[in-house]
């Protein structure tokens, strides 16, 4: 049995096209324990919503498929080579989910409180319509939105965007799941309302003690939120650590990018925001080395022809680049905003 709440080996998840296989997510690893929070950052297409929905094999009738190989052991059960009955329980009852755009993820002709109820119902047959609505209501006083006994009677174009948002909430957490997974949660909102959103969500890891994992692009949001990072690209995890380790101290040239994508007083006064160069690899290629090597300032030969092996720096930090080599020339981190 794992140690550890959640713990995925060797992940890779591919998509059958008319042109070939798109390999969109290529042996990825990490774990998960109770109360943690594990944010996984990167472009947007670098694989970060395929990992976190093969966690509940949540793809219905699409072209994905998780390769031979592959382990995703949740509280010691293997979740690949679940049935549908077993997956059904596992869905909401042990891994709940935030969607990226509650627009499109609500029901529009389902009242919200409809959606929240119909979820434990599901899952606890004892429950009764009243005591599921009164059970809804109260999910909607726990995220925040006023009024909750008349919000569960009104339709979701009826409330706000931040509003909707809190609606997934509280259908993620309507079943008690162990695991919340956060997937882009701040997405079309606006600055004022991302930041409720993330204030609500910090509220319900002090008091429920749950597990998150927190999809996004935007380390602006990370620092505040997650105990852990892991930096991802093309399908691959770069670089590993504590939010302190990636944010103090970080190895990878494309972590370095992404640190100095974020709005900064230097970026300010410089009157520009850095932007990588380039595009990402081509997913349906075989990608022999390092997938960031075209769009990297300080690639070498051997970067474009094998992929480095992850290298410790610390027990919890570790980083995939040929630049730890020992032989490889010693380069200094860019300072924040992209100034040296």
């Amino acid at each position: 049995m794992s140690e550890h709440l959640l713990e995925v080996k060797d992940l890779a998840v591919s998509f059958s096209s008319y042109a070939g296989k798109i390999r969109a997510v290529r042996g990825v690893s990490f774990h998960l324990d109770a109360g943690e929070t594990l944010a996984i950052v990167g472009e947007s297409g670098c694989g970060k919503t395929v990992t976190v929905k093969a966690l509940m094999k949540l793809y219905g009738n699409s072209a994905a498929f998780i390769e031979e190989g592959s382990s995703i052991l949740f509280k010691g059960q293997e979740v690949v080579t679940m049935n549908n009955k077993e997956l059904s329980k596992l869905r909401g009852e042990g891994i709940g989910m935030i969607f990226q755009d509650p627009m499109t993820s609500l029901n529009p002709t389902l009242t919200v409180g409809y959606q929240i109820a119909e979820g434990i119902r599901f899952h606890d047959k004892s429950v009764t319509k009243a005591e599921a609505e009164k059970r809804a209501a109260e999910l909607l006083a726990l995220v925040g939105i006023p009024s909750p006994e008349e919000r569960i009677k009104q339709y979701p174009h009826q409330l706000s965007g931040g509003m909707r948002q809190r609606v997934m909430i509280a259908i993620a957490i309507a079943c008690n799941a162990d695991i919340i997974i956060c997937d882009e949660p701040t997405t079309a909102l606006d600055v004022t309302i991302q930041a409720q959103v993330l204030e609500l969500l910090n509220e319900l890891k002090e008091k429920t003690n749950k597990a998150f994992i927190l999809v996004t692009h935007d380390l602006g949001i990370v620092f505040d939120f997650a105990d852990r990072i892991q930096v991802m690209y093309a399908g691959v995890i770069l670089e590993r650590g504590t939010k302190y380790e990636l944010f103090d101290d970080p190895h990878h040239p494309y972590t370095w990018a992404l640190l100095n994508s974020v709005p900064s007083k230097q970026s300010q006064r410089k009157g520009s925001l850095y932007s990588i160069q380039g595009t990402p690899p081509d997913l349906m290629m075989d990608i022999k080395g390092c997938p960031f090597a075209d769009r990297c300032d300080y690639c070498m030969p051997i970067c474009k022809e094998r992929m480095p092996q992850e290298i410790a720096i610390t027990e919890s930090h570790g980083v995939s680049c040929w630049l730890e080599h020992s032989m490889a020339p010693k380069v200094k981190a860019p300072a924040a905003g992209g100034e040296e």
